[in-house]
């Protein structure tokens, strides 16, 4: 199934590139997916998943709502991987 991945502020940044459309099996979860995300762009895993708790720093959208991370996706879903959001 295909799935279109777009990134957005540091992301966008460390990628390289604003969204891709990938290729995934069939009933991956969002966390399999960022699993995935962390192999192919290895800049991720060394500046944004580094830590213990590697999704700590990072929201996660799907059609343009807030998903947990093991919602399993669906053919043609939008994913939009983000820093969290603070404001003062």
């Amino acid at each position: 199934m295909r799935v279109t991945v777009r990134y957005f502020a540091r992301y966008r940044s460390l990628v390289g590139k604003g969204e891709e459309e990938l290729e995934v099996p069939g009933g991956i979860t969002v966390l399999e997916l960022i699993e995935l995300l962390k192999e192919r762009h290895p800049v991720l895993r060394n500046e944004v998943f580094a830590e213990e708790d590697d999704l700590a720093d990072v929201n996660v959208s799907r059609n343009g709502r807030y998903v947990r991370f093991d919602e399993v996706l669906r053919d043609g879903d939008i994913v939009a991987i983000f820093p969290p959001v603070s404001g003062g």
